[in-house]
């Protein structure tokens, strides 16, 4: 039988030589090819919807600021992810809200998400969504009162270090918690509470080293005052286990080659692929798991409702490299 021709068919080669384009062109197009000029989609898109054929429009390129601080390993995850967002209709702004506050209020006035390398505080969040209501908020391995917050899942990752000890005889744990690290805290209570709750009457002492300080004079300082020597030292952030080892354990083998260490983050990470480093046992993740959610909640940017938070935590995973001695209870 023959086809009744429809009055409302549209022939998209008779589109493409109205337009002066090839037909190629035009279904390029309509699959959201990135590499036809801008102008051509325009017109291509505004001639199809003239037509009644397609009703749709070009897709806005989402604006989004990125904000940094003066902090090596969340600057390089910050400059992967613009790396990755450049290829996916989303025009970044980089900012510094501790250093320069003006310009990145000025950026999150005019922009659809804000994602925090910075360590926001809650005041910043409030105060950046004073200046834009409809901005989306997503902050990066720390927590926050943010839309979003994006972090390995560092409960797990305590609980799973002070399962490790336990398992391995240790009842004196040393904790070593830097100022300058962000994300010391969460994981230090978990691993406290997690030992507390295996063993209540092990001893648990901090190592605090303050801003401005370095690894091993604050490790110097409590292992020359401590009254007995614990069994091992825990570092909740991996470049300062790596100090302690060089410029601790190194030089005086004879009095703390026999100190177990344990420590958090893949080294590659922290010094690079090439990077020669001492193997300890650990908790890690793949800070790329961290990027991928983060780039899909800015290209998504869920409704946001009644703006109830999200956390999502990136699985974490205990690594033996042999750092962690066995001692008798």
């Amino acid at each position: 039988m023959k086809k009744e021709p429809n009055p409302n068919d549209v022939s998209l080669r008779a589109v493409a030589r109205r337009l002066d384009i090839s037909i190629m062109t035009l279904y390029r197009v309509l699959n959201n090819v990135p590499t036809v000029k801008p102008a051509t989609c325009r017109r291509v898109l505004e001639e199809l919807n003239r037509c009644g054929y397609y009703a749709h429009r070009p897709t806005r390129r989402r604006q989004a600021v990125l904000d940094f601080t003066q902090h090596y390993y969340l600057e390089g995850l910050g400059l992967r992810l613009l790396h990755s967002l450049s290829g996916k209709n989303c025009s970044c702004v980089c900012t510094d809200h501790r250093r320069n506050p003006e310009p990145f209020f000025n950026a999150a006035a005019e922009s659809d998400v804000a994602v925090f390398f910075s360590i926001p505080d809650d005041e910043i969040i409030r105060k950046t969504r004073e200046v834009n209501p409809n901005i989306y908020t997503v902050t990066v391995t720390t927590r926050s009162s943010a839309d979003v917050t994006v972090t390995a899942d560092n409960t797990r990752g305590g609980e799973l270090a002070a399962r490790h000890l336990h398992a391995a005889g240790h009842r004196h744990v040393a904790v070593h918690l830097a100022e300058e690290q962000p994300t010391r805290l969460e994981r230090y209570k978990s691993f406290y509470a997690e030992l507390k709750l295996l063993d209540p009457a092990c001893r648990i002492d901090v190592i605090a080293e303050e801003s401005g300080s370095s690894t091993a004079a604050a490790c110097r300082s409590y292992l020359d005052a401590v009254d007995v020597m614990p069994t091992v030292i825990f570092f909740v952030a991996g470049g300062y286990a790596q100090s302690f080892w060089d410029d601790v354990v190194r030089p005086e083998p004879e009095r703390f080659g026999e100190l177990s260490i344990m420590s958090y983050d893949r080294p590659e990470d922290l010094f690079g692929g090439d990077a020669k480093f001492h193997p300890f046992d650990r908790i890690e993740f793949v800070p790329q798991d961290i990027l991928d959610w983060v780039e899909y909640y800015v290209t998504t940017r869920p409704v946001l409702q009644t703006r109830s938070p999200i956390h999502t935590n990136v699985a974490v995973r205990l690594v033996r490299a042999g750092s962690v001695r066995t001692v008798s209870r």
